[in-house]
């Protein structure tokens, strides 16, 4: 006998934004953990063990590529199994990849624990915080919801970088950029902390239940007056299989691809290249006002995908993002100390945090509203491998541009890569939402 919607339970706005909770609080510890403090790590690991720093910094490439390699079969994993359980996996594949950080003292041991901890963060935040959204937010106030979700991570930097410097502090001699580590205790410290906060997330997070409703009564009852005009503006999607044959999905995923080398640059190097220009006081300052941009962007980010959809939204983003790419390019001619740099500096900051939804919320909304929900997981991952093979190319290629020439022909090669990514990428959204309208049509 099946549920009939007068059987089934509307969901309280409020129990909707608990769990927007729980996904940000997953964004500001166990993915903070897992990914936004292994940069502190690099020079204590360094020094300790005498790697040099390109060796070691590849974990951070072999970690993204891997986790982009597996995301779209753990999209796929999402739709068949409980949630819950995908979504502990993921917590605790991360949490056991700090323990082989810990127990590790060659690198070989410490790119496998970084793959292992990206592939598990892919389970929880990566592929887990939009297929929660998604699922309590099918339609309206989605990507606001995307938008709060993932700022959780800037939020947790605030006190998670702090924090960590601190811990390491304690077993270290000498500073972060010189001493070494006396223990490695500090890994197995986040590890636990990593499992036993994932363990009580896990407790509350979950997807709606078959009898559930995620509608208010007021939208419940706008919803059933308007179910044969929504029908016919719904679209259902594509397969995964008629995806991968269509031109513009290729255009659009090369566009994401080059913007990803674009922006790694903005995201891994830009302290490099401030430290040549500015006081470390003033680099930490335009760090911690990137953070400020980060929040306002995420939040602002999902309310114009909501308002403006994908094609203005990735519009403003390009915008932010070459005024943020030109000022690094201002500074670069600029002599050391000089008091507009810092100016510069903060406005790079304010301009490329306001973009930061680009990446972050970006995937999951595009790939539902370019694609559909068919498989929703899937196109995801495919949508995000695009942009972290591009992520992983960027930052290497920075290095070796400014190794070959200086600072400011890399920031000009990487706007350019900006410029033309991001103009492949807006052609192509606007193409599949015309094949998008032209099926609807059909149907109809």
């Amino acid at each position: 006998m099946s549920t009939t919607v007068d059987d089934k339970k509307v969901v309280s706005n409020g129990y909707k934004y608990f769990m927007v909770f729980l996904c940000m609080f997953t964004q500001a510890i166990p993915y903070g953990i897992a990914q936004n403090i292994q940069p502190l790590f690099v020079h204590p690991l360094v020094n300790t063990f005498h790697f040099s720093l390109a060796s070691y910094t590849l974990i951070f490439t072999f970690g993204a590529v891997a986790a982009s390699v597996a995301s779209p079969f753990i999209g796929k994993g999402l739709g068949k199994f409980n949630f819950k359980v995908m979504y502990f996996i993921g917590i605790a594949l991360s949490a056991l990849s700090y323990v082989i950080f810990g127990i590790s003292t060659k690198l070989p041991e410490f790119y496998g624990a970084a793959i292992l901890c990206m592939i598990g963060s892919t389970f929880f935040s990566g592929q887990g915080v939009p297929w929660v959204i998604n699922h309590w937010f099918p339609g309206k106030g989605r990507g606001t919801a995307l938008g709060i979700a993932f700022c959780g991570g800037s939020i947790g930097n605030i006190f998670l970088q702090p924090t960590t410097q601190q811990i390491l502090k304690s077993f270290m001699t000498g500073d972060p950029k010189t001493g070494h580590l006396t223990s490695m205790k500090p890994f197995f410290i986040f590890a636990v902390a990593l499992l036993v906060i994932g363990l009580i997330i896990t407790l509350f997070i979950r997807t709606p239940k078959d009898n559930e409703i995620v509608a208010s009564a007021a939208e419940l009852k706008e919803a059933k007056e308007a179910a044969a005009a929504a029908k016919a503006k719904e679209f259902e999607g594509w397969t995964a299989k008629e995806v991968m044959k269509m031109k513009w999905f290729w255009i659009f995923s090369i566009g994401f691809l080059i913007i990803g080398i674009g922006l790694a640059s903005l995201n891994e190097d830009y302290a490099a290249f401030l430290d040549t220009k500015l006081s470390l006081t003033n680099v930490g300052l335009i760090g911690s006002m990137y953070g400020v941009g980060c929040l306002i962007g995420n939040v602002s980010g999902g309310i114009l995908f909501d308002k403006l959809g994908t094609a203005k939204a990735m519009t403003f983003a390009a915008v932010m993002y070459v005024i943020s790419i030109g000022m690094m390019i201002f500074i670069s001619f600029q002599p050391f100390g000089a008091h507009i740099s810092k100016t510069a500096g903060i406005l790079y900051a304010i301009f490329c945090g306001l973009a930061v939804f680009s990446y972050m919320s970006g995937p999951a909304f595009m790939a539902k509203d370019l694609f559909g929900a068919k498989d929703e997981g899937v196109m995801l991952g495919l949508v995000g491998l695009a942009y972290a093979i591009g992520f992983a190319i960027g930052a290497p290629l920075f290095g070796i541009i400014k190794g070959m020439a200086d600072f400011t022909v890399a920031w000009y090669v990487m706007m350019g890569c900006v410029v033309v990514g991001f103009i492949l990428l807006i052609i192509s959204v606007v193409k599949i939402k015309g094949m998008q309208k032209k099926v609807m049509n059909q149907n109809n």
